[in-house]
């Protein structure tokens, strides 16, 4: 189900955050390195695929979240990756869906540095308010990188 138009999103934007992360990644281009069981690697291949399909919304995708990456994350290099989602994110409110790319991308990275998953509330204030009830380093980072 296609809820809004690639047209008005720029993924690849996005896709720039996580490659930093993983260029900074001690298992990168290494056969520790596996995609499917880590949080931004997850993230990208979820981007890849709605750039080649042209679609936002993967089914079932939140299902498959890697929840077992353990690898240690900072809230300053994750806090631009969040903020880009923020930027790319069109505020749909009721017509938010956990399974679209941004979402499953903010969600990964989320699950960095966070202790519990954000329910979104389709509005980029609101969400900051319920990031910074977790961390609120985290939150200040995040809103001084969307304001950059």
């Amino acid at each position: 189900m296609i809820i809004r138009s690639l047209n008005e999103i720029d993924l690849q934007s996005i896709y720039k955050h996580l490659e930093k992360l993983c260029a900074n990644c001690d298992k990168i281009k290494s056969p520790a390195c596996k995609e499917s069981a880590c949080l931004i690697g997850f993230s990208k291949r979820a981007l890849r695929f709605s750039m080649e399909n042209g679609v936002l919304d993967i089914p079932g995708a939140n299902k498959l979240i890697p929840t077992r990456d353990l690898k240690t994350y900072y809230p300053e290099t994750v806090a631009p990756g969040l903020a880009e989602t923020c930027r790319q994110c069109r505020q749909c409110q009721d017509n938010h869906s956990p399974n679209c790319v941004i979402a499953l991308t903010r969600t990964c990275l989320e699950y960095t540095t966070l202790s519990q998953e954000i329910d979104y509330p389709g509005s980029v204030f609101q969400y900051l308010i319920k990031v910074k009830e977790q961390n609120k380093t985290l939150s200040e980072l995040i809103a001084a990188a969307i304001k950059t």
